[in-house]
């Protein structure tokens, strides 16, 4: 049963991220098929990191998930672009004015982004996505079956235990790894959530991760628009453009903002 699942988890994420591939070709920059790209590649590369740990199994997936990675860091690109000019767009909606300059900064990422995807997604041809699952399955079939789920559920308590707040004051890749760990664990108990065992904890460490990643996502989020918006000042006056003081008020706020939000994560994770 464990077999069937992990196959079934793995055709379903490869034919998902060939159809956005096909849309992608088509066009470049929507928005929704960049989002599906993005996610589909974490969620492969955190079905793998489970399945590395399955004890004499020798997939070599690496010359996969090596293309999916740089179709993953454009799709990134364009994703973070997308979602920066949409905040971006929504509090000048509020506040009744627009940053152009900034509008114009994003315009020409995804513009580049867009670009870069044509090319990448040109590359990887679809057949290599569909032979996947197959050619795991093969390998999967010559493993034992004893243990199996013990092992995996062994990595992912392992994994989950690990969870902790690095502190207000560490910096935004510590915090970002938190993240990261949070979406792994919550994808891998989604891999396995037809088959887990009839125990509550695995219901509260997916409730548990879900939203710990949601809340980190929001602080992302927000600290990357506050980021970008202050290189965009820095930009603007290098070039000695008049920076609006709204743009200034803006900054202030969003940095506010995310440190809520930073400690809203670091508050949730202490109810571990």
């Amino acid at each position: 049963m464990i077999k069937a699942t992990l196959f079934d988890y793995l055709q379903t994420e490869c034919t998902a991220l060939t159809a956005a591939h096909d849309k992608l070709l088509i066009h470049p920059r929507n928005p929704a098929a960049v989002h599906e790209q993005r996610v589909g590649v974490k969620k492969l590369r955190a079905f793998f990191a489970l399945t590395d740990q399955i004890p004499h199994l020798s997939f070599k997936h690496g010359r996969y998930l090596n293309k999916l990675r740089v179709l993953q860091s454009i799709a990134g690109i364009a994703r973070d672009a997308q979602l920066q000019a949409r905040a971006l767009g929504i509090i000048e909606k509020r506040e009744k004015w627009r940053f152009a300059y900034a509008h114009m900064i994003l315009q020409e990422r995804q513009e580049v982004a867009a670009e870069l995807l044509t090319t990448a997604s040109k590359r990887l041809k679809p057949g290599t996505l569909k032979e996947l699952p197959n050619l795991f399955r093969q390998k999967l079939e010559k493993v034992p079956e004893t243990r199996l789920m013990a092992d995996l559920l062994e990595y992912i308590n392992d994994q989950y235990r690990e969870i902790a707040s690095p502190g207000m004051r560490a910096g935004h890749a510590a915090w970002h790894e938190v993240r990261k760990q949070m979406k792994a664990i919550y994808y891998q108990l989604s891999i396995l959530k037809p088959i887990l065992p009839a125990d509550p904890q695995y219901k509260q460490m997916q409730t548990f991760t879900k939203r710990g990643g949601e809340l980190l996502g929001n602080w992302h989020d927000l600290n990357e628009l506050h980021l970008f918006t202050q290189n965009t000042i820095r930009k603007a006056k290098k070039e000695s453009l008049q920076v609006p003081v709204k743009a200034l008020l803006l900054l202030k706020t969003l940095k506010q903002n995310a440190q809520e939000e930073l400690a809203l994560s670091a508050a949730y994770l202490h109810k571990k």
